[in-house]
């Protein structure tokens, strides 16, 4: 579908005529012309046109895309969905893609989607950090650290990134990218990846036992959480706080949060997320009776 015929089917299933959708912004016939191709708008007169039709570009897109999702849209889609099924066939099968994807058309959102892929299979394999993993991740923070300027996909690679960073790396990153995240607050997205930096940096910061900070950045993860409604990453900072607070000898009902924490993630059944705390709880020698 090409960039008339995407307004005119928008305009129709909303039941706008020409002349509702273009009064204000541009003449009727400009509006015809635009529908026929014979005519392009300025920017500003297309954004005007999508925000009296009620839809955000993102959707435009997709309707223009015959209401297929853009193929680098799936892929990241498919590998956030492998990654937290711990699915590590479908990590190589995806780094396969990417990397002929990237091959083909030299676009270097693919090579860091392959190289994304094997990190995580790096890290799947005993739920550490290695060196196959750094030097899968060295290439994107050599990106980021290159950017003048981080836009929403330099904080999703960032995002992905930070449990191969050190302490430090990831403490310099964070600076960058809390203050650069403002600026897209009223982005649906924004609130996902702002609780998740938070959350990924806790977790980072348990990692390589600095429990103060781990605990500091949990407890701002959960305020987020909360703040967003987002249930999956409320029980992750919770259980990064708990762990946090027991190492600092700050007990309270640190215990109890984790067992009810740990019962919910059996429940629903998220096994690698699961072995991914219990892994934790080993490592700092927690034992809770579940």
């Amino acid at each position: 579908m090409n960039f008339g015929e995407t307004i005119k089917k928008i305009r129709k299933d909303k039941n706008f005529t020409q002349k509702e959708l273009s009064a204000g912004i541009l003449t009727r016939a400009h509006l015809s012309q635009i529908e026929t191709n014979n005519y392009y708008p300025s920017y500003d007169k297309f954004f005007l046109l999508l925000h009296r039709l009620n839809i955000v570009f993102e959707e435009f897109l997709f309707v223009q895309n015959d209401q297929k999702m853009l193929f680098n849209q799936q892929i990241r889609s498919q590998i956030s969905e492998a990654a937290n099924l711990n699915d590590t066939e479908k990590l190589k099968n995806l780094a396969v893609t990417a990397k002929d994807l990237y091959e083909k058309t030299n676009n270097i959102t693919y090579y860091h989607y392959m190289l994304i892929c094997k990190a995580l299979i790096s890290y799947n394999i005993n739920h550490t950090v290695s060196e196959d993993m750094i030097k899968f991740v060295t290439p994107i923070k050599n990106y980021l650290f290159g950017m003048d300027n981080w836009y929403l996909y330099e904080l999703r690679l960032f995002n992905n990134i930070i449990y191969a960073l050190t302490v430090e790396e990831a403490l310099l990153f964070s600076r960058t990218s809390l203050k650069r995240l403002g600026s897209f607050q009223y982005f649906l997205e924004f609130q996902h990846i702002e609780q998740h930096i938070y959350t990924n940096l806790s977790t980072l910061c348990l990692e390589h036992e600095d429990f103060q900070t781990a605990k500091n950045f949990a407890e701002t993860a959960i305020e987020k959480a909360k703040k967003y409604t987002l249930v999956y990453e409320k029980v992750c900072s919770e259980l990064n706080h708990a762990i946090a607070r027991i190492k600092l000898g700050e007990d309270g009902n640190a215990y109890e949060v984790i067992k009810k924490n740990m019962l919910i993630i059996e429940y629903l059944e998220f096994d690698s997320l699961h072995e991914h705390f219990s892994t934790f709880l080993k490592k700092y020698e927690i034992e809770v009776d579940i």
